[in-house]
């Protein structure tokens, strides 16, 4: 099979199915046409190679969603590329705030020289854009360092001395080692002060019964310090102050993941929703940029949160609002099209169908002739018509009623269509006459055609009202290649017709 015959059959196939002659209509058909035959087209090879050339699962997706051709292809990963970015986004976000959340953790902690060295170098590294893999091994690091966090050293501070403060482990043995050499001039008064504030829990907020009691007693008898069992207490006191603090930090975390979960899910929530809402996410991350983790307190924090989940919670609101009545317009919209497109094909099929035969009317006919006309022009397809007309039908009117000639004519019309082929165009031309448009028809197929009709009707039972009415028609053939225009052909077959009548009627005249 040639090129040129799988254009023609590929045309054939847009004319049968009535579609409008597009390039991506006649692109789709040719290429259908083509594999029917066996014959390999470069330009119909292109989605194969495209797919081919995809990941697996992307090809699995090409796969399931049954994607045909090149467009569909496009607008499936355009579709995935969009939802994959917004996800990806997401996940970073979620990643920047759990790490922001362990940091909260540590916050009140820094009086330690190793979490201040973390601290500083990890909020440098979040200076600069990190993706998931390194924000989880920072999060777990600043894990382990709270799990691991230990302060009991403390336990030995059975005596004080002025010593550098800057790391408390190191002022804890400078002080052991001052009471030792019995060097220090501090007294028992400062040294209890000193004890009092490191019983005092830093995180929680404030002593229970029992570490209250205690400071009370040192407050009041600084001699106290030197007894071995006021020291075994401090050593226990100085413990539940560090479970307190820790009790407390738990608390607070908890306060905040509340917020932090609720802020992150929404986060997400706002972004999945489209690209219509940069300026809220762009407002949002400003306002989390604002949160200076070593300077404001926990309570800061807090309320910077909370204010922007509220932030988010409008957002949110708003936008759900603003899908609800777009559902509710598109809903409104659609029902309103369904109505139109409804009313506008009763009335298109008013203004082609004739009312009482139920064929398409003259100007369905000219429209068909039209379209068989390009394809004559185009490719030489030539095709014929016959134009019928019910012999004595004015008799029948007068002898049995309009009523009776109405129902010849609607049975005629039904013997029309169902003797001629699918392809055929059957219309009532006007009065009692009908026009039989004939594709990749001669003159002498549409005469055999006409004659084979002529036959039946002859030989038909018209009945109205119990009573057979005796029925001929006459008929007259022309075809389009042996005229110079569609009004000579059909100008030929009026003359043909009025030959047949004038020759006595019940004739095809070609």
């Amino acid at each position: 099979m040639t090129i040129q015959d799988i254009i023609r059959k590929t045309l054939q196939q847009i004319k049968q199915r009535n579609l409008t002659l597009t390039p991506d209509v006649y692109s789709e058909y040719f290429c259908q046409e083509a594999k029917r035959a066996k014959v390999i087209v470069e330009d119909c090879q292109k989605f194969e190679k495209f797919v081919n050339q995809l990941p697996s699962d992307i090809k699995k997706m090409v796969k399931k969603r049954d994607v045909q051709n090149v467009d569909q292809l496009v607008r499936l990963l355009a579709a995935e590329l969009t939802r994959t970015d917004a996800k990806k986004s997401g996940e970073i976000i979620q990643a920047y705030v759990l790490l922001t959340k362990r940091l909260l953790q540590v916050i009140e902690l820094l009086h330690d020289r190793t979490a201040s060295k973390m601290a500083k170098v990890d909020r440098d590294k979040i200076a600069s854009f990190l993706d998931k893999v390194e924000i989880d091994a920072i999060r777990d690091h600043w894990n382990n360092f709270v799990i691991d966090y230990d302060d009991s050293f403390l336990d030995r501070l059975d005596i004080y001395c002025k010593v550098d403060k800057s790391d408390l482990e190191a002022m804890v043995d400078a002080i052991i080692e001052c009471i030792k050499s019995k060097k220090s001039d501090i007294s028992l008064q400062e040294v209890a002060q000193i004890v009092i504030a490191s019983m005092t829990p830093s995180i929680a907020s404030g002593m229970d019964d029992e570490l209250a009691t205690v400071s009370n007693q040192i407050r009041s008898n600084p001699e106290l310090l030197t007894s071995k069992a006021m020291i075994d207490d401090l050593k226990y006191m100085i413990q539940k102050r560090i479970e307190l603090d820790k009790k407390a930090v738990v608390k607070q975390i908890t306060e905040l993941d509340s917020v932090i979960e609720h802020i992150s899910s929404t986060l997400v929530n706002v972004i999945n929703w489209g690209d219509n809402n940069h300026k809220a996410i762009r407002a949002i991350q400003g306002e989390l940029g604002s949160i200076d983790l070593k300077a404001d307190s926990f309570e800061v924090i807090h309320a910077k949160l909370i204010a922007i989940a509220n932030s988010l919670e409008s957002e949110t609101k708003n936008l759900n609002e603003e899908m609800h009545n777009s559902h509710e317009e598109v809903n409104a919209l659609r029902k309103r099209v369904k109505i139109l497109e409804e009313a506008l094909r009763k009335e298109r099929k008013r203004s082609t169908t004739d009312p009482l035969t139920n064929l398409p009317n003259r100007r369905a006919i000219d429209d068909f002739i039209s379209k068989q006309e390009s394809a004559y022009k185009r490719y030489g397809d030539n095709y014929a018509v016959v134009l019928f007309d019910i012999d004595h039908f004015k008799s029948v009117n007068d002898t049995y009623g309009h009523d009776a000639g109405d129902v010849i004519l609607a049975s005629f019309g039904k013997l029309l269509r169902r003797y001629s082929r699918d392809l055929d165009f059957v219309g009532r031309w006007g009065g009692e006459e009908f026009l039989v448009v004939l594709p990749k028809t001669d003159k002498k197929g549409a005469l055999q055609f006409a004659e084979k009709l002529r036959e039946i009707v002859k030989k038909s039972k018209f009945m109205y009202k119990d009573t057979r009415i005796p029925i001929t028609v006459s008929g007259g053939v022309a075809d389009r290649a042996n005229h110079s225009s569609i009004e000579s052909m059909l100008k030929q077959a009026d003359e043909n017709l009025y030959k047949a009548k004038k020759g006595g009627r019940n004739k095809v005249v070609n």
